[in-house]
């Protein structure tokens, strides 16, 4: 991998903490690989051989429901890992696993690194607590989405995408609104609703083309601290 690959890895929830030298080992030879959008790359129930780790693009996990419609159960990007339940524990896959852009994906393999876990207890320590971090921050973001309203739901997504803490911030939409819509448990009229109700908190959104005015009054709108 190229120094920019391996600084997205470094950074990933799951191997953080990781010493560098033992994360080399467990990667092995393996380079992530391109795929187009819209390539499903593993499905709900199947035994895969990997976790899966995102160096670039985006990857929708949906499961389906009783009624046949596509839940999105979460949508995951540059550093992020999934698949790793099905993947240590040797498990069916809990949903399926489908690109919603091009995507460069770094596939571990699942046989070795449970070989490298079994030998080591600190590797497995340090792995354990990342992924107790990992999962911490999906019940918080959970715990978000169903406790707040549409609007502040949305105004949480943008700034975490303006990627800055105050001043004005232009960027696109990573993905399509319906998705954005799914992720955030909200309906795409929903969303479109809420999206509308932001114009008067800065928000000004052309197609996928995002300006924010001042990104402090958009969270402190999030967080409750505007009226």
């Amino acid at each position: 991998m190229d120094p920019a690959d391996w600084a997205v890895v470094r950074r990933s929830a799951m191997f953080r903490t990781t010493d560098e030298a033992k994360l080399r080992d467990i990667i092995g030879d393996r380079h992530p690989r391109a795929h187009p959008r819209g390539q499903v790359l593993f499905l709900q129930g199947d035994h895969i051989d990997g976790l899966h780790l995102v160096v670039s693009g985006w990857v929708k996990l949906y499961r389906q429901t009783e009624e046949g419609a596509d839940a999105i159960v979460g949508i995951h990007g540059p550093g992020q890992s999934f698949g790793e339940t099905a993947a240590l524990l040797a498990t069916p896959a809990h949903a399926t696993a489908e690109t919603i852009s091009e995507a460069r994906i770094l596939t571990v393999d699942a046989e070795r690194l449970r070989s490298r876990l079994g030998a080591d207890p600190d590797l497995a320590f340090a792995m354990l607590a990342s992924a107790s971090m990992h999962l911490r921050s999906m019940v918080d973001e959970l715990e978000r989405l169903k406790g707040l309203p549409g609007p502040r739901r949305v105004a949480g997504f943008l700034c975490d995408l303006a990627g800055s803490d105050a001043g004005s911030a232009v960027f696109d939409l990573p993905y399509e609104k319906s998705l954005i819509a799914g992720r955030l448990g909200m309906t795409p009229e929903s969303f479109s609703r809420a999206l509308a109700k932001l114009r008067d908190r800065g928000v000004t959104i052309e197609r996928e083309h995002v300006r924010i005015a001042r990104i402090e009054n958009l969270r402190d709108f999030f967080e409750g601290e505007a009226a």
